[in-house]
């Protein structure tokens, strides 16, 4: 008897702990998982939707990227954004580079919502902040600055 009733606790507990979630967080886990393409995907997905944004109508250019954050930030109900620091390049010579924020919708792709060039990050610093997270300032700044 004594079993059955530690056994009927634990089920109770396991049952609990499920529910703790808010429904907030459950919203978001939600969204992320309605929107975020799975597995390969993302890359595929993300790369395709970068070199549209940076490569329009060039032949040899191709789009090289770092997350710079894992995974995604999801705020109330908009689409999960993805922050990035992005290198357009054709051959050996950079074309542009800079941070960018995307919008992944749909599990179909990612919308850019915006970029700020390297340029623009050192001569108008405050922009950063106004895009980015306060977390990512930082990182954003050091990868900025000439090396």
């Amino acid at each position: 008897m004594l079993r059955l009733t530690q056994l009927a606790a634990l089920v109770i507990l396991v049952f609990a702990g499920a529910s703790c979630r808010s429904p907030i967080d459950r919203i978001a886990e939600s969204h992320i998982e309605g929107n975020v393409p799975k597995g390969n995907l993302f890359d595929e997905y993300l790369k395709r939707d970068l070199e549209q944004y940076f490569c329009k109508e060039r032949e040899k250019c191709a789009v090289e990227y770092e997350l710079l954050r894992k995974g995604p930030t999801q705020t109330g109900i908009a689409y999960p954004k993805f922050y990035l620091w992005v290198k357009t390049v054709e051959g050996q010579i950079i074309l542009s580079e800079g941070a960018i924020r995307v919008a992944a919708i749909d599990q179909k792709g990612f919308e850019i919502t915006d970029f700020l060039s390297r340029e623009e990050i050192l001569n108008s610093p405050f922009k950063v902040g106004s895009v980015f997270p306060a977390a990512l300032v930082d990182k954003i700044m050091s990868k900025a600055r000439p090396q």
